[in-house]
């Protein structure tokens, strides 16, 4: 069972360091509290691993990945030409939860179908401790997204608010277009 948490942490986190869900955080951790963040973020990682190491191969036969990429992507898209028409905000320690549930939707969308879920999923196939993978790449999540969070809020979010929404913007729409070209296998 050791094991099997082992080999989840260490394929998880190396499989998400720098990845899309990271670059999320990242950017979200300058408009919003780190902790709505981190909420929204784990929350997502936690639904999204839990179908993969609960649900097993059903997700495969029920949502095929490519219209999982193609809605993600355009999501994303969406999100970066949002952001790139909302005005220039100083960066907000708001009480609301606005931070929560939009980091939760855009990683939830982003995750879904994604190497790492794909990865716990055989992972939980192959060692039969399906619990023992979720707790392992939880805690791999959870390392790699307070250290991108720590950045945003820290270092990225003391930029100028234009900066930070051109960024948001770039970040974003590469982030669509690559799941809509890459993941979901078009080519413009």
């Amino acid at each position: 069972m050791l094991a099997a948490a082992v080999a989840a942490f260490l394929t998880v986190f190396v499989a998400e360091f720098g990845d899309k869900s990271q670059l999320v955080c990242l950017t979200m951790a300058c408009r919003y509290p780190p902790l709505q963040v981190l909420a929204g973020a784990m929350t997502a990682m936690a639904l999204v691993l839990g179908l993969a190491a609960g649900v097993g191969n059903l997700i495969a036969d029920v949502i095929p990945h490519t219209l999982v990429a193609i809605i993600a992507g355009f999501f994303f898209i969406g999100v970066g030409l949002l952001t790139w028409l909302r005005g220039d905000q100083e960066h907000e320690e708001g009480s609301g939860s606005g931070g929560f549930f939009q980091t939760l939707g855009m990683i939830f969308l982003a995750e879904f179908g994604d190497k790492t879920q794909l990865a716990v999923l055989f992972l939980a196939a192959s060692f039969n401790y399906p619990v023992a993978v979720f707790a392992g790449a939880m805690i791999a999540m959870f390392i790699n997204h307070v250290f991108a969070i720590y950045l945003g809020n820290r270092f990225v979010s003391r930029l100028k608010p234009h900066y930070i929404k051109v960024g948001s913007t770039i970040i974003f729409i590469a982030i669509g277009l690559a799941l809509v070209i890459f993941e979901a296998g078009f080519l413009f």
